[in-house]
């Protein structure tokens, strides 16, 4: 998956060996140069008081042609955790807008980073320019990672993404948009980039060097019986200037009293924003929209009380409250942390809530019924920063004391995660009853419950206590023989269904990645003949050939599900009777895929075991429940993207998030 409106990749994909060199702009301005295959140039320039180690002031150029809709810079080199300055044409104008990504997701406004548009900047029948005086650009530090800068006497190493499809609405800064068709990263010099003339170029806007506190709160204010109105404020306080506030709003549905066991069944909720795309549903189900307005809906989970947590990537976690009709009735933000970005979790007494961002898992105190959080601790650290960035917990819930975290792989073949001692591809366990000060160290501590596992982002533990995990597959997959190399892509690698078994007892097993995939679609192979669940290497030789990676004690899928489907979240009924998964959907087929909620049978074994019905070599074990219409045409902005999954307390609705980026949208979906 891409940088798109739903920036879906691991990694930026590109050259890092460009060349920067030095240029002089039509207004006499000097700046450090580079341009990238589409013909777009990213000029840099700072003020030679910049030092290392501290935030200084840069003036930013883009230059692209009039073909281009719109143009990221990342100066951070990657697409999440860094800031993004994202420019596009509007007319015979140009916006540049500030944004973080904390997941693979639209990303937000950054109110800690601004632009000032310069003179030069502007729009014409063949080019559009954008010059901008950046403040926040190269210094960043986001709560839960350690502060990160640029070095102004050497190389940095940025990336970039653009697309020639404009942007949804070019006169709105806050504007979303569509998935990249090109990406690229460089090692810009920023030592070329000091220039004398830097404090006259920025006017009245540039000082030089600059230190930057950032302060984020948010505050929530009832606006009507169905929806809240949350304000995102941050105090930005720079050295030498006055603070300054930058508010950001948006609408989301809201809660009011506990709601009631068993859930009512509405027909539809007062005051929620229509669908914005056509569903269908499976026979013996029905579909509502309980809420709209969200902002990127990640993980949900249930509290003791019927509410509804909800982890909004970029903001933090809300919590949401049902009525005695089964629809929401008020809200109110319970964390503010924009980058808290998917995991959550709660102990089955709902005493203790467990949330992550990318590089850290937090623990709070929570209160169901004041619907309150306290005594933050830090209970994993040193996640991977980096790579796909959900870091998705699990308290499996006759055990609470251990906290199960999935952190998947750095690029789409992530070479050295066949040692597991590099604490990606991997899932692991840790004893929340013996914590360290300042939280396990992630990769160093903990125990395995499986390695090899490329992205795991749904987690679900059974009614055995069990633990299972579906596995999102490897993108662009081209399968060489002899020298001779063909696509395979369309229908492989599959989504995997994984037995992991066990919190309490350490798994060591091999799952097979970066070197054994699975088989979905047996007749994309010309040179052998498969079944779907078999495991396949990409280049087999004499070295690793396909039938080593059962020798070599690769643990094949319990289930192989359609490749690039995407799956985001499971959870199991109550009797574990059936799994329940969101596939988020993908761009990464010539049709496309996903978008969309699946059941798969489960039934208990004479081992005493739950396992799924179907066998391992089954292409139809998933069945569908909730759909886009069109989901061969689907994309981000045109279908919903299931992602967080839960059950009501009594088992009788089931609660979907869907985080697409023109919306952030909850349904309830009921058995007729």
């Amino acid at each position: 998956m891409r940088w798109s409106s739903m920036l879906t990749t691991a990694a930026f994909a590109g050259s890092a060996t460009a060349q920067t060199t030095t240029y002089r702009d039509s207004q006499g301005r000097t700046f450090s140069g580079y341009t990238d295959g589409a013909g777009v140039r990213y000029g840099i320039a700072i003020p030679t008081s910049a030092a290392p180690g501290q935030s200084f002031d840069a003036i930013l150029q883009i230059t692209a042609p009039i073909s281009i809709g719109w143009v990221g810079l990342a100066w951070g080199g990657g697409m999440t955790y860094n800031p993004l300055s994202i420019v596009w044409p509007n007319g015979n104008d140009v916006m540049i807008s500030a944004r973080m990504a904390f997941g693979y997701s639209v990303p937000p406004p950054y109110p800690a980073t601004t632009h000032t548009l310069l003179s030069g900047s502007g729009a014409n029948a063949t080019h559009f320019t954008v010059t901008a005086l950046c403040r926040g650009c190269t210094y960043w530090s986001v709560q839960g990672s350690d502060p990160e800068s640029l070095n102004p006497n050497g190389e940095n190493y940025l990336a970039n993404a653009y697309s020639t499809v404009p942007v949804d609405y070019p006169e709105e800064e806050q504007t979303t948009f569509g998935i990249h068709q090109g990406t690229n990263h460089w090692y810009h010099d920023f030592a070329l980039a000091k220039q004398a003339g830097f404090e006259q170029w920025a006017g009245s806007g540039g000082g030089g060097a600059s230190t930057t506190t950032l302060t984020t709160r948010l505050t929530t204010t009832a606006i009507t019986t169905t929806d809240v109105q949350t304000t995102l404020t941050t105090t930005v306080t720079r050295t030498g200037s006055p603070p300054t506030s930058e508010v950001t709003t948006s609408t989301v549905a809201g809660p009011t009293q506990t709601g009631v066991v068993p859930l009512p069944a509405p027909s539809s909720c007062p005051g929620v924003s229509a669908w914005r795309s056509s569903f269908g549903v499976a026979t013996g189900w029905r579909a509502v929209k309980i809420a709209g307005g969200l902002r990127t809906p990640r993980g949900i989970v249930l509290d003791s009380n019927g509410n509804l947590l909800v982890v909004q990537s970029g903001l933090g976690v809300t919590v949401h409250t049902f009525g005695s009709d089964g629809c929401l009735s008020g809200s109110k933000t319970l964390i503010s942390n924009p980058a808290l970005n998917h995991g959550i979790s709660l102990t089955a007494d709902g005493t203790k809530l467990y949330v992550s961002s990318m590089t850290t898992a937090f623990e709070y105190s929570y209160n169901a019924a004041s619907q309150t959080v306290s005594g933050e601790r830090t209970v994993v650290r040193a996640m991977n920063q980096g790579g796909h960035p959900s870091r998705t917990l699990l308290i499996p819930p006759q055990t609470p004391h251990l906290l199960v975290i999935s952190l998947g792989s750095f690029d789409n073949l992530d070479h050295p995660t066949i040692n597991p001692a590099t604490g990606r591809a991997i899932v692991k366990v840790f004893d929340l009853r013996n914590v360290p000060s300042g939280g396990y160290a992630f990769n160093t501590q903990g125990y395995l419950l499986g390695y090899g596992l490329r992205n795991g982002v749904a987690l679900a533990a059974d009614g055995g206590n069990h633990v299972w995990e579906v596995e999102n597959g490897a993108d662009q997959f081209q399968r060489t023989v002899g020298g001779s190399s063909y696509d395979i892509h369309a229908d492989n690698p599959s989504e995997e269904l994984n037995y992991l078994g066990d919190p309490a007892v350490e798994n060591r097993n091999w799952y097979g990645y970066p070197t054994c995939h699975s088989v979905y679609g047996a007749s994309q192979f010309t040179d052998k003949a498969f079944r779907t669940g078999d495991q396949f290497v990409l280049t087999p030789n004499a070295t690793f050939n396909d039938e080593d990676c059962a020798r070599r004690g690769s643990v094949p899928p319990r289930l192989s599900f359609q490749a690039h489907s995407a799956p985001m979240d499971a959870t199991f009924d109550r009797a574990t009777e059936n799994m329940f998964i969101t596939f988020h959907g993908s761009w990464n087929r010539p049709v496309a895929t996903g978008y969309k909620v699946v059941q798969v049978a489960f039934r208990r074994g004479a081992n005493g075991r739950y396992e799924p019905v179907e066998p391992a070599t089954s292409m139809t074990a998933a069945k569908d429940i909730f759909w886009s219409q069109n989901e061969g045409s689907c994309t981000s902005s045109t279908c919903f993207r299931p992602c967080g999954i839960t059950f009501d307390r009594a088992y009788s609705r089931l609660i979907v998030g869907s985080d697409r980026p023109s919306e952030g949208e909850l349904f309830m979906l009921i058995k007729t």
